[in-house]
C-alpha cells in the first residue's frame, strides 16, 4: 500500500511539474532584440563625357565597388502566433534601428580620388513565420517578409575636379526578406528568440549630368547602379500576453 501511495504521489508530482513547464503558446506577443546589420552588395559606377564626339557620350571610367558596413542594430516587434497540431505560424510587424554608412574613394588612372557613399538608417516591415515545435517549449521557423528602407547615394569629385556632375539622391526601397529563426520559452510569459534575415533589395540606377567647369563645351555624366543587400542577426526577448 505504501509503495502504491508513493507511486501515486510521484505520478501526480511529475504531472504537476510537466503542466507547469514553460510552453510556446498561441496569442499576441511583443518584444525587443539586439544584434548587427551588415550592408552588402555593390555600386557600379560609370563616368562619361562628350569631349571626344560632340553631342555623344563616350565612356571615360567605370568600376564595381563592393558595399561593406556593419552596424549595431536594435529591433522592436509585435505580432500574433498560433500553435496548431505541432506546427507554428505567426504574423509580425517590426522596426529596426541601425546606421549603415559605406564610404568609398574610387581612383581612376590620372585622376584624383572620388567620393562615393551609400547610407541607410533604419527599416520597417512585416513578416510571416512558418515552422514546427520539436518540443512544447521550442519552435523553429522560416521567415518570409518584406522591409522598406531609405537609401541615400552620393557621388562627387573634389577640387581639383575632373568630373563636374554630382549625385546626391535618396530613395525608398522595398525588399523581400527571407530568413530563419528559433524561439525558446523561459516562463509562461517570457521567451528568448534568435533570427537571421537577408533583405534582397533590388538595384536602382541614378544619373546626373553637368557642364564641365573647366570646359563649358563638355558635358559630364555620372551613372550609379546601386545594388544593396542587408544581412541582419539578432537575439531578443519575447513577452506573450
Amino acid at each position: 500500500m505504501k509503495k502504491t501511495l508513493s507511486l501515486g504521489f510521484a505520478t501526480l508530482a511529475t504531472a504537476a511539474h510537466l503542466s507547469a513547464a514553460p510552453q510556446i503558446s498561441s496569442g499576441a506577443y511583443a518584444g525587443a532584440a539586439a544584434g548587427v546589420s551588415v550592408l552588402g552588395g555593390k555600386n557600379q559606377l560609370a563616368i562619361s563625357n562628350d569631349a571626344a564626339v560632340a553631342g555623344q557620350q563616350v565612356l571615360q571610367d567605370q568600376g564595381n565597388f563592393s558595399l561593406s558596413k556593419t552596424s549595431p542594430a536594435v529591433m522592436i516587434f509585435a505580432g500574433y502566433g498560433m500553435k496548431v497540431s505541432g506546427f507554428w505560424t505567426a504574423a509580425e510587424l517590426f522596426y529596426q534601428f541601425d546606421s549603415l554608412k559605406d564610404k568609398q574613394n574610387p581612383v581612376f588612372a590620372g585622376t584624383t580620388p572620388k567620393n562615393l557613399s551609400s547610407t541607410s538608417t533604419g527599416a520597417y516591415g512585416l513578416s510571416a513565420h512558418l515552422g514546427f515545435l520539436p518540443s512544447e517549449n521550442c519552435t523553429a521557423y522560416v521567415i518570409l517578409g518584406v522591409e522598406a528602407r531609405r537609401f541615400k547615394v552620393k557621388f562627387s569629385d573634389p577640387t581639383p575636379a575632373n568630373v563636374s556632375a554630382a549625385i546626391n539622391k535618396g530613395y525608398t526601397s522595398v525588399a523581400f526578406v527571407p530568413g530563419i529563426g528559433a524561439r525558446f520559452a523561459l516562463t509562461k510569459e517570457l521567451s528568448l528568440r534568435t533570427e537571421y534575415k537577408y533583405a534582397m533589395h533590388r538595384s536602382k540606377t541614378l544619373n546626373a549630368s553637368a557642364k564641365n567647369t573647366a570646359n563649358a563645351a563638355q558635358t559630364d555624366t555620372v551613372k550609379i547602379k546601386h545594388q544593396p543587400k542587408v544581412h541582419s542577426f539578432n537575439v531578443g526577448v519575447v513577452y506573450s500576453f
